[in-house]
């Protein structure tokens, strides 16, 4: 083994620092190993790759006593120094424990290593002579690719499977802080979610008993530095740095048959965002209800007005019609009984008709006008038919009964000639007599007024003209 002496100061000092890089890196290895949660408490190959970490530190020791050149090889310790030659009889054994494992897990991948092992024992070396070196670094190099590949699983298993760490790592990233402490206060466990919302409220970073802690929270929420906070049933609600609330809640916590207090802030960031959105939703709301009760108030007000105009028209309508007729019949001076007893009879049904609702047919109702107004001796011609658009009918009826009504009223009229007409476009009416011209003075009182209105709900218009004969026309559009 002394030709290990004689390689060159470059060539030994490079696998000194590959040697001494190797044996961190497998003791990391066996470390991971240890620390898999499916490990067993003594497994072989966890001794397997432990004690590949003193092969390589045997490797190590050996290139720094041949860095050293004392003359012989030797591991040099506190209080004494072992020859080498001696200790690297355990290559031998490693060896032999590790193609005992090769055929026990049926891993015939490993014969390289154990080869390996075997030719860095040593009456090999000693066989080996001036090619000792160079089993060295055959060593150095296959086991710089060994242990690094395993490194490099070890760190990918390690990110992807559960270990002992796992559990506290995961409560370290958690957004929710948590603290755990004893009855007396002492902080056993704190992450960094409650450690930065402590901070960030003022308390120590190194904060250790909890005692008043959360008297000290309730007295921040009480003092209301922001209109969030606030001192609430399940917890005490408090804004944290910029645009961040949340829940601080207290409870206890039973460990192993041991209580402990525990403390938790809840983020209730989104939560109370959302609580903001919808109170300001439902004071639109509410605003919008108050605007719409006024608007129904005022829809009711205009449908009140309606109706009063709709029954000041009718009264207007239906005592006019039945005040001309009585009034012609009163001047003819007939004494016919028969005429007498259906005009009594048509002044009796006055009330009747003003009860009467707007369901009756327009060509009934029209006929109705006409045959009341042959009672009086008054003849209503008609010409063409009323239209088929119901409220188009039901607007010509009224300006025929008006019309008529006003013929005889003013007018002293026996015929009275009502003509309807379709044309591509539109609906019209028109309305003549045989009553006398209009007076010079002429102005319109309350019957044209009712008729322009009757024809303009419709969107239709209505003309008049005063000379005789006295002629009503209304237009209204298909």
């Amino acid at each position: 083994m002394e030709e290990l002496l004689l390689i060159k100061i470059p060539v030994v000092a490079t696998l000194t620092a590959v040697f001494f890089l190797l044996t961190a890196a497998q003791t990391l290895h066996a470390l991971f190993l240890a620390a898999r949660k499916n490990a067993r408490p003594v497994s072989v190959a966890s001794v397997y790759e432990a004690l590949l970490v003193v092969h390589l530190y045997l490797a190590t020791a050996t290139m720094l006593s041949a860095y050293a050149n004392h003359g012989t090889l030797l591991l040099h310790l506190r209080v004494t120094a072992l020859p080498l030659s001696t200790l690297l009889w355990f290559n031998l054994a490693l060896a032999v424990m590790g193609l005992a494992l090769a055929i026990l897990y049926r891993k015939p991948v490993m014969t390289w290593e154990i080869a390996l092992f075997a030719l860095c024992s040593p009456p090999v070396l000693d066989a080996a002579g001036a090619f000792a070196p160079y089993l060295f670094i055959a060593d150095a190099a296959f086991l710089t690719f060994r242990v690094s590949a395993g490194l490099i699983l070890d760190i990918r298993r390690f990110r992807n499977s559960i270990t002992q760490l796992s559990a506290i790592e995961a409560v370290d990233r958690l957004p929710e802080g948590l603290a755990m402490a004893e009855k007396s206060g002492r902080v056993l466990y704190m992450n960094d979610a409650m450690r930065w919302c402590l901070m960030e409220l003022g308390f120590a970073t190194d904060l250790s008993d909890v005692s008043m802690l959360w008297e000290n929270l309730c007295e921040i929420a009480k003092r209301g530095a922001a209109p969030i906070n606030d001192v609430l049933p399940e917890g005490v609600r408090i804004q944290v740095g910029e645009g961040n609330v949340r829940l601080f809640k207290r409870d206890t916590a039973e460990v192993n048959g041991k209580t402990y207090r525990r403390l938790t802030a809840i983020d209730v960031t989104e939560e109370e965002r959302l609580n903001i959105t919808i109170a300001r939703t439902n004071g639109l709301l509410e605003q919008a209800n108050r605007e719409l009760e006024e608007s129904l108030a005022g829809v009711r007000e205009v449908a009140r007005n309606e109706a009063m105009l709709h029954m000041k028209a009718r009264v207007h309508d239906t005592i006019g019609q039945r005040l001309s007729i009585l009034h012609r019949y009163l001047e003819d001076g007939s004494d016919n009984p028969e005429a007498l007893d259906q005009v009594t009879d048509l002044v009796r049904s006055m009330m009747e008709d003003l009860g009467r609702t707007d369901g009756e047919q327009s060509p009934t109702e029209l006929a109705s006008i006409v045959h009341a107004f042959e009672l009086v001796g008054v003849r209503l011609e008609q010409i063409g038919h009323l239209p088929e658009a119901p409220a188009v009918a039901k607007a010509f009826v009224t300006i025929c009964r008006e019309a008529a009504t006003n013929a005889v009223k003013h007018g002293q009229a026996h015929n009275v000639r009502i003509a309807f007409e379709e044309s591509g476009g539109s609906y019209t009416l028109r309305v003549t007599n045989d009553g006398l011209a209009a007076p010079s003075d002429f102005r319109e009182g309350t019957g044209l007024p009712s008729m322009r209105e009757a024809v303009g709900a419709v969107g239709g218009t209505c003309q008049v003209t005063a000379t005789q004969p006295f002629t009503l026309e209304a237009v209204v559009p298909r």
